[in-house]
């Protein structure tokens, strides 16, 4: 992401973009890059184009922004599906939730970042999780990572929370083999990182809820496990958020995994993680069947939601070949599918 930076409060530092240009600009740019006409029948005399689009966004994190919770009653979009990333934040998810039930969609999950400080048994310790490369010097704050003892609570409190919020998805959770615990070389292994995968995806089948999963550098490690659980351990929809693999694991995704499995999996998109190599993000795009692309900002504030989300449905028009009112319904569609809406 390029831009000011933001402090969160419990993530820490992201840079958010600026200048995002405006919907109206946004109509103008893909249109002059795809050559289309956005004048359309279907929008009657004096209403703008920004009115007349309705965009949802497919994955998030404003809760992040504890300053700005506000916001989220203004932001444009109809529908939010707001992800928590660790058990110490669903709380913070819940309060958005209360704050607009009309618009967010309440998940919950264990991101790879944070897998470290979950375990799957009672008595695991960071020893056990925790791969410390020879290069790493034995600092305090490395030892008190092996020395320390993951909550082994988060399952019962995640399970709680599906029954609570019948609404509710899980996610964001998956796996990331370039990821490092921030002021050490030291990595989650991958073993960890699988388990903790595949238990999140059975409580989501168990619970017959939708997922929305991370994957950076384990797209191999995530189709085999898909394989192997089948059509009855996986749940009834697959998001891949901010989709960053081959246009050719797309095929492999959709169609090479069994029983069906395939027909479950959409792939989504955003430009703050999808939009530093642009012409990969619209070949990436162009890939995935119609019926299974989504889009997100992957923002960690309210304020940057709607920008996020107008960017990106503009260049889905673009590598889909759609005017941009056409995209937006689309992707409108498909968000309400994947959400079951």
């Amino acid at each position: 992401m390029l831009g000011r930076s933001y402090r969160s409060p419990r993530l820490g530092t992201r840079s958010l973009p600026t200048g995002l240009p405006s919907l109206t600009h946004a109509v103008r740019t893909s249109a002059s890059t795809v050559g289309l006409n956005f004048v359309h029948a279907d929008l009657s005399p004096g209403t703008s184009m920004e009115a007349a689009i309705e965009l949802a966004d497919a994955h998030c994190h404003p809760q992040d922004d504890a300053q700005n919770q506000d916001a989220i009653l203004s932001v444009k979009a109809t529908k939010i599906a707001v992800m928590g990333v660790r058990e110490g934040d669903w709380s913070h998810v819940e309060q958005l939730y209360n704050l607009a039930p009309h618009k967010v969609i309440p998940c919950f999950g264990i991101h790879p970042w944070f897998a470290h400080q979950h375990a799957l048994q009672p008595g695991t310790r960071g020893a056990d999780i925790i791969e410390v490369p020879e290069r790493q010097e034995m600092t305090q704050q490395v030892q008190q990572l092996l020395d320390s003892c993951p909550s082994a609570t988060w399952e019962d409190r995640l399970r709680a929370l599906l029954q609570q919020y019948p609404e509710a998805t899980v996610g964001e959770f998956g796996l990331d083999r370039a990821a490092v615990i921030p002021g050490t070389k030291a990595q989650v292994s991958l073993q960890h990182q699988l388990q903790l995968t595949e238990r999140h995806l059975r409580i989501a089948a168990e619970h017959r809820r939708p997922v929305s999963m991370h994957c950076v550098r384990g797209y191999g490690h995530l189709h085999d496990l898909l394989r192997r659980l089948g059509p009855g351990a996986c749940p009834p929809r697959i998001m891949l958020h901010s989709f960053g693999g081959s246009v050719e694991s797309v095929e492999q995704f959709t169609k090479g995994l069994p029983q069906g499995v395939g027909s479950r999996v959409y792939f989504s998109f955003s430009t703050v993680i999808n939009g530093k190599q642009r012409e990969k993000l619209l070949q990436r795009m162009a890939a995935v069947p119609d019926n299974r692309v989504l889009i997100e900002s992957d923002q960690n504030t309210p304020l940057h939601i709607d920008s996020g989300l107008q960017e990106v449905v503009g260049l889905m028009a673009e590598a889909k070949g759609l005017p941009l009112q056409q995209a937006a319904e689309l992707a409108m569609s498909n968000f309400k599918a994947f959400y079951g809406l």
